[in-house]
């Protein structure tokens, strides 16, 4: 009895971490791809409350020719020319300009 007890675990604990992983690794290939002429740069300030406090942060914005609105982080905007064609993959927080 304690030995299909410990094989039937055994079985279950595999079956979950399969699962498990499976998500893991779905979630970790997930990525959108921008592409186009980007048409505008953009550079904006946000202020944001913190309590009693202030704090300004800078947000770089691209638009593209088919209308589509993509904030990027500043090395990128700043590497990117008006009228040039890109291509952008976004990975959860992760940005990447391929040439």
């Amino acid at each position: 009895m304690q030995k299909v007890s410990s094989i039937l675990c055994t079985f279950i604990a595999g079956f979950l971490l399969f699962f498990a992983w499976s998500g893991y690794i779905r979630e970790e290939f997930n990525s959108n791809e921008f592409q186009g002429y980007v048409i505008k740069k953009e550079r904006s300030e946000k202020v944001i409350s913190m309590g009693s406090s202030l704090i300004s942060q800078t947000q770089y914005t691209l638009f593209f020719e088919d209308g589509k609105r993509l904030q990027v982080p500043h090395a990128i905007y700043l590497k990117i020319r008006e009228g040039s064609h890109i291509q952008l993959i976004k990975n959860k927080d992760n940005m990447t300009l391929t040439e």
